[in-house]
């Protein structure tokens, strides 16, 4: 099988595979980084503590997830049909980026676990700021943010790539029915939350079900994903 030529498709231009997201992560620590000065500088003690806790729920951190949760759009709208082109077959394609999504997926879990190690030692870099060092990360020990980063990145690639491939397969029927499905399921979550307190309570139940059955459900939605995925490749139209 030719895997090694559908991960140089994916990774033959440096910069977009890596350099991008790497970048926009400088751009975005550099902000919060300045942030947090002035707000220490400003507010003092009090201000400092406030400004950590807040920035557990900081999603500046989605500066690098962000293109990360593209690139599963991006392997089947971009290159799926490239390949094709070039003579590789859906199976070879499919395995080369299983393996181009694995490795994207430890890399950057590595990346944010080291950040997330230097920011905890350093006290928030000295400003107590947070970047690394939440939620969507992990709270807890490093091996923790190691592995819910590595799981959230790769869930995310695959259900983005398994999205692209159903509407490669069905066309534009399958939007308006995947855009209808997800707002009959927003909708009445939202609902929830505004009009009753028995929802709201039973959403906070729900968030402080602990770290391993996030790490099922965050697991759950990927096996989905990609048994999707691998399913809809063999029959999806390179558009």
């Amino acid at each position: 099988m030719r895997i090694r030529n559908v991960v140089q498709l994916h990774t033959v231009n440096k910069l977009q595979a890596f350099g991008w997201p790497l970048i926009i992560m400088s751009l975005s620590l550099t902000l919060v980084l300045v942030i947090g000065a002035l707000i220490v500088n400003v507010g003092g003690a009090g201000a400092r503590e406030g400004m950590n806790q807040g920035m557990q729920y900081s999603g500046a951190i989605f500066a690098l997830l962000g293109p990360l949760i593209g690139f599963g759009f991006t392997a089947m709208g971009q290159y799926f049909p490239l390949a094709l082109g070039f003579g590789l077959t859906r199976r070879e394609f499919a395995a080369g980026t299983l393996l181009v999504f694995l490795g994207n997926a430890l890399f950057y879990a590595v990346i944010v676990t080291i950040g997330k190690v230097i920011e905890v030692a350093t006290g928030g870099f000295g400003l107590s700021v947070r970047f690394f060092d939440v939620v969507y990360t992990g709270l807890g020990e490093w091996w923790q943010t190691l592995i819910q980063t590595f799981l959230l990145i790769f869930m995310v690639m695959l259900v983005g790539a398994a999205i692209t491939t159903a509407f490669h397969r069905w066309g534009q029927s399958f939007l308006w029915i995947f855009w209808i499905a997800l707002a009959l399921l927003i909708l009445p979550v939202v609902a929830g939350f505004l009009l009753s307190e028995d929802f709201r309570a039973f959403a906070g139940q729900v968030g402080a079900m602990g770290w391993v059955p996030w790490m099922g459900v965050i697991l759950g939605f990927a096996v989905v994903g990609g048994g999707t995925w691998l399913a809809l490749v063999r029959r999806a139209q390179a558009r």
